[in-house]
């Protein structure tokens, strides 16, 4: 988001699905992470999308770097929006089909990463078994896996639920009809190559990099700074924090959950099979 947000006249929304920062998404009573099938219309979202992608939500943002004069006037200047949702993955397709964005975005981590992150920071799924278990339910491919079905119904843990819950919000846009309407952004290789990946980032809209996206992709971003260390940021040794903060143990059943749903171009190694992930077909049918 913020690389993007370094585009002239850009400004960026963050997380419209956050119940308590937008009074008016809170009002609709939409589940967390909800599955959206493409062929389905949900009047009251979209009506709420459009508003997010013409900036017409208010917010009650806690941060308080918002606040600073010039970031003040950058915001008050700027005519055009970057959108960054947490948690859209499950109706990615769904916006595809039912906008006309300039461009989506699909950024998909290393599943231990990511849940790494995610009890460090507290920013987590508050969304309970029987919750998702519900919404599993409603992609028909994997409701009829009566396997798949047997061991989701036998997580006993919050590591298991997390990496359930990072797979199903994977699984969904990698098992879209390809070619897919957006560009998958590898975290690990934007952070291994960040020259190539920037020049593809921005490629994809005919956009130059601009010089503060160079800037950017050596600085914390607001949200992670205060999970690792400057030494870390925009190194390789950035995809390796998450074995300091996990047991062998948690490695070892998030990566079990994840190859549930045969998402298992991601192992202990920090980066992925890049070839597998990109080509990876959903075994269900």
């Amino acid at each position: 988001m913020e690389l993007l947000e370094s585009l002239p006249e850009y400004k960026s929304v963050f997380e419209p699905f956050h119940p308590s920062w937008y009074p008016e998404f809170r009002k609709l009573g939409i589940p967390y992470d909800p599955y959206v099938p493409t062929q389905e219309n949900y009047p009251k979202l979209r009506a709420y999308l459009e508003k997010v992608f013409t900036g017409r939500v208010g917010a009650q943002f806690p941060h308080r770097q918002y606040l600073r004069m010039g970031i003040i006037i950058r915001r008050f200047n700027a005519s055009k929006l970057v959108v960054k949702f947490v948690r859209a993955n499950t109706m990615l397709l769904w916006i595809a089909n039912t906008f006309n964005l300039r461009a989506i975005y699909f950024i998909i981590r290393h599943p231990c990463a990511t849940i790494a992150s995610q009890l460090a920071t507290g920013y987590f799924s508050r969304i309970t078994k029987e919750q998702f278990l519900s919404e599993i339910q409603k992609v028909p491919e994997l409701a009829e896996s009566e396997r798949l079905m047997d061991r989701l119904s036998g997580i006993n843990s919050q590591i298991e639920l997390l990496a359930a819950i990072w797979a199903f919000e994977n699984y969904i846009p990698l098992a879209s009809k390809k070619p897919h309407p957006w560009y998958t952004v590898i975290y690990e290789r934007l952070v291994v190559n960040p020259e190539g990946e920037l020049k593809a980032i921005f490629g994809y809209i005919g956009e130059e990099v601009p010089e503060g996206a160079v800037r950017r992709i050596k600085t914390p971003s607001k949200v992670t700074r205060k999970t690792y260390g400057r030494d870390y940021i925009g190194t390789p040794r950035q995809l390796i924090k998450w074995r300091e903060k996990l047991s062998e143990r948690q490695v070892k059943d998030i990566l079990e959950v994840v190859s549930w749903f045969g998402l298992d171009f991601y192992t202990e190694d920090p980066e992925p099979d890049y070839d597998a992930l990109l080509k990876w077909r959903p075994p269900f049918k």
